[in-house]
């Protein structure tokens, strides 16, 4: 009788422990046109504590974002892949952008390399998109080089408006914003006539 006690208290304490290590996630939310809103912050508590956050794409743009469980039928017919679906098991975790959308993020004045060696630099995720598509720049300021993400209407707006900065789409060139675009270098220039 006694074992019997031990083993059904051991028994409660490891369901509890489990249970304890399987919160319910909150996730943001969004789908479809929504996500491309930058204004809209929606948040989605998962129904189930073995859920997780999801982001899913179609190249660089949002279709939706939120609890695994909610994925619309017709995006779960969808054959996925790796670069189509961003999993993930932390509270409000889904903010990434697609991982075949990769940009060198650096500023010279921190980092050396960001100016004349950027293809030394690891590409790394954007945050999601709230544009319909996510461009890599580059922007020379002075004597500072900028490398990042434009994810945002009004950041590419902005890069398209300035003529020391250059867009690029990473889903069409792996570190497209590596290349040197200094005055001087015809490399420069031809790269600006492929984005502009």
């Amino acid at each position: 009788m006694k074992d019997t006690a031990i083993l059904i208290t051991l028994a409660l304490v490891c369901l509890a422990g489990h249970a304890a290590g399987n919160s319910i996630l909150t996730c943001h939310s969004c789908e479809g046109a929504q996500c491309q809103r930058s204004s809209l912050h929606k948040e989605q508590k998962c129904v189930d504590s073995l859920d997780y956050c999801v982001t899913v794409f179609a190249e660089a743009e949002v279709l939706f974002k939120g609890c695994s469980l909610e994925i619309p039928n017709a995006l779960r017919a969808r054959s996925p892949d790796s670069h189509s679906i961003h999993k993930c098991n932390t509270d409000r975790c889904n903010t990434v952008g697609s991982a075949k959308h990769a940009c060198i993020q650096c500023d010279s004045s921190k980092d050396s390399n960001c100016d004349q060696n950027a293809a030394a630099l690891e590409a790394a995720r954007c945050a999601a998109p709230t544009a319909p598509n996510s461009y890599c720049y580059v922007k020379t300021s002075g004597s500072t080089t900028l490398r990042g993400c434009a994810t945002t209407e009004s950041d590419q707006q902005s890069c398209l408006g300035d003529a020391n900065c250059l867009l690029c789409s990473p889903g069409d060139i792996w570190n497209c914003n590596a290349v040197n675009i200094s005055a001087t270098t015809t490399l420069g220039n031809r790269f600006t006539r492929f984005l502009r």
